[in-house]
């Protein structure tokens, strides 16, 4: 039996990140071949913002981030897991590249290398050489990544979720998930929505999440007198949101792999998204299941959203091939790619 670590920030929000974390443990746990540690900075099991197995063990080292680092290296120190897995947002693996006698390291990127700060990628390209592996999300952030070290792998993130059955796209709801975030830009999507709702007099658009821009997104909403649009908070029943929405809508600045686009394809949502670095490139094909919009040009995500809602044809059309495309992104296939190609290594 393998003893594979996880190491991430947190595990106490409803976001991409800790999901994909917690959804790889998972699935890793219903074997018998791995036992399974998260190691976090905030909650332990009981509080977890997702659902684990019951024989995944959650370690909360907590304090500064000096404690942190030591408590990690005391941790592999005495437990010597066979295989550290870095959820890395930027940062994190730098900091695990400085720990000692690890067997295996591994970084997990979640966001996309040109949108960090000049300092960490410096620092990257010096310290990387310390892992053993870099999986990507991307075929561009392989390249970026390849540049500087030598064993770089493409293993998208999977869907929780399986190719759904039964469609109904009689609901006439756009939606749009993610935490409320100068990331997720929403400001651009309402500014988008702004220009066309008054021609959508049957749709709505709804935001699912919540963060620090809440209150900026609720005052532009009435300032403006933006109709048919809705924050809705965060929600830890998303199965429901997706089965009542007929296209998905996303106008992040950068993003990893979103997983939001991957979870929606698998209920055959259409896809309507900035081609922002990096991922909506990967999973949307314009024109074929969705639409990528000229990155960060507001007027064309407007007539995307506008042309999509007004063709009952292409919204069909577009959710067969997002269904199609989703199964590629299955657990089975993206198990047996971490199987062969991290855990035999």
């Amino acid at each position: 039996m393998k003893k594979i670590l996880f190491i991430i920030n947190s595990l106490k929000s409803l976001s991409g990140s800790e999901r994909v974390a917690c959804i790889l443990a998972n699935e890793l746990a219903e074997t018998p071949n791995y036992k399974i540690t998260l190691i976090n900075r905030d909650v332990d099991f009981n509080n977890t913002a997702y659902e684990l197995h019951s024989s995944i063990h959650v370690e909360k080292i907590s304090g500064s981030l000096f404690q942190f680092y030591q408590g990690l290296k005391s941790f592999i120190l005495n437990k010597a897991p066979d295989i550290v897995i870095v959820h890395n947002m930027g940062k994190l693996s730098l900091l695990c590249a400085f720990i000692p006698q690890i067997k295996k390291l591994v970084s997990l990127e979640h966001v996309s290398f040109i949108s960090r700060p000049k300092v960490v990628q410096l620092l990257s390209k010096l310290l990387y050489k310390k892992i053993d592996q870099v999986v990507t999300l991307t075929s561009i952030d392989k390249s970026f990544f390849s540049d500087f070290h030598d064993n770089v792998l493409i293993i998208p993130n999977f869907s929780p979720f399986p190719i759904s059955n039964t469609i109904n796209r009689s609901q006439k709801q756009i939606v749009a998930i993610g935490r409320l975030t100068d990331q997720k830009n929403y400001i651009h999507l309402l500014k988008a929505w702004k220009k066309i709702f008054n021609q959508l007099p049957e749709w709505q658009l709804s935001i699912f999440g919540d963060g620090e821009h809440e209150t900026l997104l609720n005052e532009y909403i009435q300032s403006n007198a933006i109709g048919n649009v809705y924050l809705k908070g965060a929600t830890s029943d998303i199965r429901s949101v997706y089965e009542a929405s007929s296209f998905f809508v996303m106008s992040s600045k950068y993003e990893g792999l979103p997983m939001v686009l991957i979870e929606a394809q698998s209920f055959g949502l259409p896809i309507v998204s900035y081609d922002c670095p990096n991922g909506p490139s990967d999973i949307i094909k314009d024109k074929v299941n969705g639409y990528l919009v000229e990155d960060q040009n507001i007027d064309q995500l407007a007539d995307r959203i506008l042309l999509l809602a007004s063709s009952p044809l292409d919204l069909v059309k577009f959710s067969q091939n997002s269904l199609k495309n989703a199964e590629n992104y299955q657990p089975e296939k993206i198990l047996h790619l971490w199987s062969e190609q991290i855990f035999k290594g």
